[in-house]
Formats: C-alpha cells, sequence, structure tokens
C-alpha cells in the first residue's frame, strides 16, 4: 500500500522532468519510506536502483555490477565485475548516455564509510552529465547524523553538486487514515499516539480488531517485529558510540524527567553541559526537540520531550515492563493492567495537544507558529499580591509574533468526575491572553467527550469562542 507523499512525489517528478541534470538527496531516518517513495516515484520510468548494505567494498561493487547486469540485459557484467567505484561511474556514464534514467544510489551511507573519495567521483559524474537533462541521480539514506553533516551540511564535498535534498518526514496524524480506515476519530488519534507516523509502524495495526490486539501482536509479544525496534533503530546511527546512554536520555524524558540537569543526574553525568551532546545528537535525528513557551523561542525555559511517538510509548511502557513481557501471558498482563489504564492519559500528555496545533495551523488564518505557553502571572489571592504558574496547551502567533488564539486541550477518561471543559477554563484562557498582550486573540477549546452548558451557552453568546470537538479535527 502507497500511502500520501503526493508532495514528495511531485519534487520528484519535477526533478526528473527538468531541463537540466539532476542531484537530489533524499534522507530521513529508518522506516520512514524512503526507499518505498522512491521504488514508487522509479516505476514507470528507465531506472536503476542500488541498495547498499554493510558490508565490503568488494560486496558493494558486486552487487551494483549484478544490478547492472540486470538494467542493461548484458551479461558482461557480471562476467568481468566492477572493481572500482571510479569504474562504476564509467558504466553508468555509458548507461546515461542512451536515455533517459533514474539512478539511486540507496543506504548511501554504507558506501561513502568503504570509499571515502565517493563525493569527489560523485562531483565528477555529475559534472561530466552537465549537457543531460535525462538524468536523475538521487543518492539516499538513513543514518541522519552521516547526511546531515557529510552530504548536505556545508562542509560536504558533495554540496557543490547537489540540486535539491529533502529529509523525509513522519506522517502527521491526519495522513494515517488509511492505515485505520473506518476506526472513529478518537481511535485515529489514539493509534497515532501509540504508533506515530512512521509506516513501516502503522502496517502492524489490524484494522479489524481493537487498537490492543495490535499492541500486541506488534510490540508487545516475544518476537513481535517492533518488540526491539528502539534498540535497533539506534544501534545503525553511525554517531552513536554510547547506545545505553542515548537509551538512557530517552526513557528519562519519556518517563517525566525533561530538564536538562535532571536528565544528566539520570544519566549518571554530574553536569547538564555533559548531558547536551547526547541529546543534540538525538535531536538532529529527529527523535527528540526543545520545547519553548511559543511565544519565547530560544529562551532558558526550555525543556526535551520525545518527538516521536512511538518510541515515547516503547520508552514508557515497554522498556519499564520488559521482565514482565517474557512470554505472551505477561504481555497480556502488562496490556491489560498498565497501558489500556494509562492510554487516555498518554494520548493527553502530548498526542492529542499537538493534533490540536496541527488544527490551529490549518484553520485559524494568520497562524504561522503553534505551540504551548506557560509561565507566571501575578494575580491578588485572598488580599494578597501571588505569583501563579499559568499553561495553555496551544498558543498561535502570526508572522509579526503577535498571539491570535489561545486554547485549552482535554483527553480525559470520561469516568472522571470534572473531566469537561467548564467556565472556570475560559476565565483561565482570558488571563492568559490578556498576559500576553492580545485581548482580541481567539478562545479555542478542544475536547474529546464534552463542554459544560454554560461554557456551550457562552461560546453561541461570543465571536471569540470556539468549541472544538474531536469529531471536528477531521474536518
Amino acid at each position: 500500500m502507497f500511502v500520501d507523499r503526493q508532495d514528495e512525489i511531485a519534487t520528484l517528478k519535477e526533478r526528473w522532468s527538468s531541463d537540466r541534470p539532476e542531484f537530489f538527496v533524499l534522507y530521513g531516518r529508518r522506516r520512514v519510506g524512503k526507499s518505498h517513495l522512491l521504488l514508487h516515484v522509479g516505476e514507470s520510468r528507465p531506472f536503476l536502483y542500488f541498495e547498499a548494505t554493510s558490508g565490503s567494498e568488494r560486496d558493494h561493487l558486486d552487487d551494483l555490477s549484478t544490478v547492472l547486469a540486470h538494467v542493461t540485459g548484458r551479461d558482461l557484467f557480471l562476467a568481468q565485475r566492477l572493481t572500482s567505484w571510479r569504474a562504476a561511474f564509467a558504466a553508468l556514464s555509458e548507461l546515461v548516455a542512451e536515455g533517459p534514467m533514474m539512478i539511486v544510489l540507496d543506504e548511501f551511507q554504507f558506501i561513502a564509510r568503504r570509499e571515502p573519495e565517493i563525493g569527489s567521483l560523485i562531483n565528477r559524474f555529475v559534472k561530466e552529465q552537465e549537457g543531460n537533462a535525462g538524468l536523475l541521480l538521487c543518492i539516499a539514506g538513513s543514518d541522519v547524523s552521516f547526511f546531515e553533516k557529510e552530504v548536505v551540511g556545508y562542509g560536504a564535498t558533495t554540496y557543490g553538486r547537489r540540486t535539491g535534498s529533502l529529509r523525509l518526514a513522519p506522517f502527521e496524524w491526519r495522513h494515517i487514515e488509511p492505515f485505520v480506515e473506518g476506526w472513529s476519530v478518537e481511535d485515529q488519534i489514539r493509534t497515532w499516539g501509540v504508533f506515530g507516523g512512521i509506516p513501516y509502524y502503522l502496517d502492524e495495526i489490524d484494522k479489524t480488531g481493537p487498537l490492543g490486539d495490535s499492541i500486541l501482536r506488534g510490540v508487545l509479544y516475544p518476537g513481535a517485529k517492533l518488540r526491539n525496534e528502539p534498540t535497533f533503530l539506534l544501534s545503525q546511527e553511525s554517531r552513536l558510540d554510547s547506545l545505553d546512554t542515548y537509551m538512557s536520555c530517552l526513557r528519562s524524558i519519556a518517563g517525566g524527567t525533561t530538564r536538562l540537569n535532571e536528565i544528566a543526574q539520570r544519566i549518571g553525568k554530574t553536569r547538564g553541559e555533559e548531558a547536551r551532546p547526547f541529546l543534540a545528537v538525538l535531536e538532529e535525528m529527529g527523535l527528540v526537540e526543545r520545547r519553548w513557551p511559543v511565544t519565547q523561542a530560544g529562551s532558558k525555559k526550555v525543556y526535551y520531550a520525545i518527538a516521536d511517538n512511538f518510541l515515547r510509548f516503547w520508552f514508557r511502557f515497554v522498556a519499564p515492563n520488559e521482565a514482565r513481557l517474557h512470554d505472551r501471558a505477561g504481555a497480556e498482563r502488562v496490556l491489560k493492567t498498565v497501558i489500556l489504564p494509562q492510554l487516555d492519559k498518554f494520548v493527553s500528555e502530548d498526542a492529542f495537544e499537538r493534533v490540536c496545533q496541527r488544527w490551529v495551523l490549518d484553520h485559524v488564518p494568520a497562524a504561522v507558529r503553534v505551540g504551548r505557553w506557560w509561565g507566571q502571572i501575578r494575580k491578588r489571592e485572598g488580599g494578597q499580591l501571588r505569583s501563579i504558574t499559568y499553561e495553555a496547551d496551544v498558543v498561535a502567533v502570526d508572522e509579526a509574533g503577535g498571539v491570535i488564539a489561545v486554547g485549552s486541550c482535554k483527553w480525559p477518561d470520561a469516568t472522571t468526575p470534572g473531566h469537561e471543559h467548564s467556565a472556570a477554563e475560559l476565565d483561565k484562557l482570558e488571563t492568559i491572553r490578556k498576559e500576553l498582550g492580545a485581548p482580541d486573540a481567539k478562545l479555542l477549546f478542544f475536547d474529546r467527550v464534552a463542554f459544560s452548558p454554560r461554557l456551550q451557552e457562552l461560546a453561541e453568546q461570543r465571536d471569540d469562542v470556539t468549541l472544538v470537538r474531536v469529531k471536528d479535527l477531521r474536518a
């Protein structure tokens, strides 16, 4: 099943039909769908696809010889296999001289580790093809650190000849519907909160049963495809020379330890600065992100969050319960007694807020950035002036940095007393928007369950108050 990626397909097709030779770089974390995308684009055109593996240069050249023999129909490549990458590019030059050709070197980092001169060889190859508008050369790979530093960075040997690049991102929640077709919007959000936006992970979902069944078969059971996925994911990155420390960072953040100094202590470091390099690499990989109050980007009021929903789920529920997951019965007990009772709380803490923030970007004109906000507000209580901490789940700012919307998100267990949004929440948001110097900002309320009758009445009376139910998030 090929899902979405229409913008990315359009980008690659534009490169293919341009009036010049193209050298394009596509990269992104493992399982995000790079190879699937490239194979989809190349299926209806002259196409050479080579995927390198972890091995020697001799292995790579032998495998490329086999691919060339298949594409060209010339058994000579099997009888006289390529002996160097210079010879390989000479063969590719002959191939593209015969007509338009899309050439993909996938998992390129494995080639570069064995052939230090590969960047210069690519530069020379592309330069030689300056008059050939029928060439689309694409190098792709999953070692994000390598691509950021060695391929698309300003100091990279391949930078000068590159005509474009794209870091492929996971699906946002609104793009996962084909994987959960027929499910309620609530269950679609829960699913995205657990499996995230990686197609390889979403393929584990069985639409014929409840979400819990997919969690069992895909993640918890011994031998499940995603049981040890985070360990494998991290072990494939070239810059991660202390796997245990990176795993500990992620587990700390998933467990609620989100400030730099606290994370440092948790992973056995004495100062926050000792933890920063590890977190910086995880940021570069797109697994962790720093978050500030949306109106104060770059301030010292920062915390760390796991950006990938599945990793957040795995480090919250799987890693701490490994000893209980040694058989199917244990996995079923963990699902029943640990995961399902906490699932809605887990979804409410991050995934649902991000869904609502995305809705604001799509539906509030002039919104260019949306995120959380928190800070101290001075208020008089009991005759005394006090500093009280306030938080808003959603704050939208315009291009000039002005606040144009403030919102609250609730994704409660319906049996929890006081779960619904009340008029008191309206008072809170009015206080926050006044503090932010935005008395006319829209007030938004997102709720999975219900709004109090009084809040509904006020929303009908006021133009600045909007109530958004879960089903409306698909609109």
